[in-house]
């Protein structure tokens, strides 16, 4: 079974930092159910911020993609 891709659909999210731009990328991503919790950036919890300097920071530091 592969991808219908016409069903495809690409975003960014971009704001200054401290916006919610992880946030509401983990939101998104858990309520579409890619992800079976919703992690949080000040508990250093998010999916999206893995490497240990945006953990320690509380960013993300670089840019991600997710499906």
């Amino acid at each position: 079974m592969g991808i219908q891709l016409d069903k495809v659909r690409n975003i960014a999210l971009i704001a200054h930092s401290g916006a919610g731009k992880t946030s509401l990328t983990e939101a998104m991503l858990f309520a579409a159910g890619r992800t079976n919790r919703l992690g949080r950036v000040d508990d250093g919890t998010s999916i999206l911020d893995y490497e240990p300097e945006e953990i320690k920071r509380k960013i993300t530091i670089s840019s991600a993609f997710n499906h």
